[in-house]
């Protein structure tokens, strides 16, 4: 039975509605520190940092929060995905696929949010390693497997050039970051 401990639940609260609310990193990152001094393994404290480190574009150091959640046990779609996106965003493509794997386990067939947003990291992968073809494909199949909203926004986040001439991929408004 794990033991609630409620300062640190309560600075851990501040810490998000200041981040959300506030927008106010610099305090962010104070009330979470107060809330990991008091208690080193809370995870909404850490999975919020994540998201801060994610943020601020301080991927080598939202990596180690990731990781530090997922052998925790922490393996849902969440981590999972964001520990593919910090490892692709590193340069370690093998471990990115393989957590984009591990990722697309944990997805509902009908959530379609979370669909998307593992296809645009997918997506992403494969023309950071120059595998236009298999992005094109894993893009047509996206389409096919998308609710009609989440098929749109991929729509607008890739056009692909006359592929068949080319295999060079034009991206119109990339947002890596999901």
């Amino acid at each position: 039975m794990q033991v609630i401990n409620f300062l640190a639940e309560k600075y851990y609260k501040i810490a998000y509605d200041t981040f959300f609310y506030i927008e106010d990193s610099k305090k962010t990152h104070k009330y979470i520190n107060l809330a990991l001094e008091i208690e080193p393994k809370h995870i909404k404290a850490l999975r919020l940092l994540g998201v801060v480190l994610l943020f601020e574009d301080k991927i080598k150091e939202a990596l180690l929060i990731w990781q530090k959640l997922y052998s925790m046990g922490e393996e849902d779609f969440e981590v999972v995905s964001k520990l593919a996106f910090c490892y692709g965003q590193t340069g370690e493509y093998n471990k990115a696929f393989e957590f984009c794997e591990k990722s697309a386990l944990t997805v509902d067939l009908g959530d379609f949010d979370k669909m998307c947003s593992l296809y645009k990291l997918k997506i992403d992968l494969l023309l950071d390693t120059k595998k236009p073809k298999s992005a094109f494909k894993l893009f047509k199949n996206a389409l096919k497997n998308l609710g009609s909203n989440q098929a749109c926004e991929l729509k607008n986040c890739y056009t692909f050039g006359d592929f068949y001439i080319d295999p060079v991929i034009e991206l119109k408004n990339r947002n890596r970051a999901f």
